[in-house]
């Protein structure tokens, strides 16, 4: 299979919050590159460069944004993000979720059977959106 980039890329990934400076600080401690801040706006970066933007709600400019009301998968009806690591492991997924406890934070157990080729595990953000995280593809499985 050739190589290439595909033509477009997700941009911006849109979410309305409660407060900016706590989900700000909650997401650049999953380990997302803070980027800026607005006022009612603030910006952290995924691997890849696309930008999620936390606006505050009830914000004369996240008003007329719309709220998404379901999850992605039925049994994360909260899901509003799944993020994907560097690792490729179900090893390499349990160290990064380690690494989430130390600080602090409360993620739920990488189950044994894979999703589709992704270990996987989600965790809640202060809004109680779902966030999930996911393996590159699981590679640890006996050929």
């Amino acid at each position: 299979m050739e190589d290439f980039l595909p033509a477009a890329a997700l941009g911006h990934f849109v979410m309305k919050v409660q407060n900016i400076e706590e989900s700000y600080q909650f997401y650049v401690g999953l380990g997302l590159r803070a980027f800026d801040k607005f006022p009612g706006l603030a910006i952290v970066e995924l691997r890849g460069g696309t930008h999620l933007l936390l606006f505050q709600k009830d914000d004369s400019q996240s008003r007329t944004l719309q709220n998404s009301h379901v999850g992605q998968r039925p049994d994360f009806g909260s899901e509003k993000i799944d993020l994907m690591i560097a690792g490729r492991t179900k090893a390499e997924l349990e160290l990064y979720r380690i690494g989430l406890i130390d600080k602090g934070y409360s993620p739920s157990v990488i189950p044994d059977d894979d999703l589709y080729g992704h270990h996987y595990f989600s965790i809640q953000d202060p809004d109680g959106n779902g966030v999930s995280f996911y393996t590159n593809h699981c590679s640890d499985k006996p050929v």
